[in-house]
């Protein structure tokens, strides 16, 4: 059952209990792999700024709704059993993780191709909007 889910950062999500969940959910599926992907904050921005924390911002409904319709059309894909994606927000330091994606397939080609397509558009299409403090001051993405 794919499941997509937008956290407060205070929720402590982490990956090993959405792997668990991905385990419980495939019990007597024929899956082969289970990937995953953690997002976490960097140190420096591309052009080499230091960062001090990132505070995300969410329309909480919205980013619902498209999260879910990600997930659901993740789990579409032949040879995938379940999908998990997971973004949090809040307030972020570097090193601190933000997103999650987990999968689980019948093969690890399937499943890589469908982690190509699922942190594309989680980084692309989630209505979640990124504020960066950094050593020369603050910026939105």
């Amino acid at each position: 059952m794919p499941i997509g889910i937008i956290a407060k950062k205070e929720e402590n999500i982490d990956l090993y209990s959405l792997i668990n969940k991905i385990k419980d959910n495939i019990k007597g599926e024929n899956c082969g792999v289970i990937v995953t992907f953690t997002g976490i904050v960097r140190h420096k921005t591309l052009d080499g700024k230091n960062v001090e924390k990132l505070e995300y911002e969410v329309f909480e409904e919205y980013a619902k709704k498209i999260i879910n319709e990600i997930v659901e059309n993740i789990s579409k894909i032949n040879g995938v059993i379940d999908v998990i994606i997971c973004h949090k927000y809040g307030t972020f330091l570097p090193g601190e993780e933000v997103l999650y994606i987990v999968i689980a397939a019948e093969r690890s080609e399937i499943a890589i191709e469908a982690m190509k397509i699922a942190l594309n558009k989680a980084k692309h299409e989630i209505p979640i909007w990124k504020k960066e403090y950094t050593s020369n001051g603050a910026y939105w993405h």
